[in-house]
């Protein structure tokens, strides 16, 4: 049964059904896209499902091969490693730049939005987990009053767990969580610099974290 799509952006809703398939397995880091059967499903032609394609291109979640198709594209541990660089340094810089933006209602949101992915983990909802953790680092990255930024971060913290399934390292989170407390004890006590510290030296540092990066994305690869 087909599934038609009656929206006025035609190419995000096709975006947006892509990288569902994309989390939930349905398409896997390495296979092909079928565009004939993507777009027949849809009941769409293939212009809107191009176009979803070339900003999947654009983000990195797919390769479009002249005549070949197109490819999901797998995560190499460099690729990992670039991108906790670069959200380090970009989330270190809004909280210097933007700290005295930040309010008691702000730090009251980040606690329980940390105590919420504490439960996440203990009740193994990792389906939940994601979206709690992005709506953390979101509660000061939209402080910034450059919309960059986040567009940028967004599809990189998006592409760093797609695929992944249920492949969670319960004492990584845990210790994610932990970190996440250290932050948020530092911006209490009006020390931007040292908040700043944890999240680049830290939180997003890939030495740091190395070993868990490496047994996550083994597991990935294993699912």
């Amino acid at each position: 049964m087909k599934s038609q799509l009656f929206v006025v952006s035609l190419r995000e809703q096709v975006y947006e059904y892509l990288r569902n398939e994309m989390t939930t397995g349905s398409l896997t880091s390495g296979s092909t896209i079928n565009l004939t059967k993507i777009a027949e499903q849809l009941g769409i032609s293939k212009t809107p499902l191009r176009d979803a394609l070339i900003h999947l291109e654009i983000e990195g979640f797919v390769t479009i091969l002249p005549r070949r198709g197109v490819m999901v594209n797998a995560l190499a541990l460099n690729d990992v490693k670039n991108a906790y660089e670069a959200i380090g340094i970009i989330e270190a810089a809004i909280i210097l730049d933007c700290f005295d933006k930040i309010t008691s209602a702000h730090i009251s949101r980040l606690e329980e939005l940390n105590e919420r992915m504490i439960k996440d983990v203990q009740t193994n909802d990792f389906s939940r987990l994601f979206k709690t953790n992005l709506a953390f680092h979101n509660v000061f990255n939209t402080l910034s009053g450059n919309p960059l930024f986040n567009k940028f971060m967004l599809p990189i913290k998006h592409r760093l767990y797609d695929f992944q399934g249920q492949s969670y390292i319960h004492d990584w989170e845990l210790k994610n969580c932990e970190e996440h407390s250290l932050f948020i004890n530092f911006l209490k006590q009006e020390n931007p610099r040292s908040a700043a510290m944890i999240l680049k030296d830290f939180h997003w540092s890939y030495s740091v974290n190395e070993a868990f990066i490496k047994q996550f994305y083994a597991m990935t690869e294993q699912n």
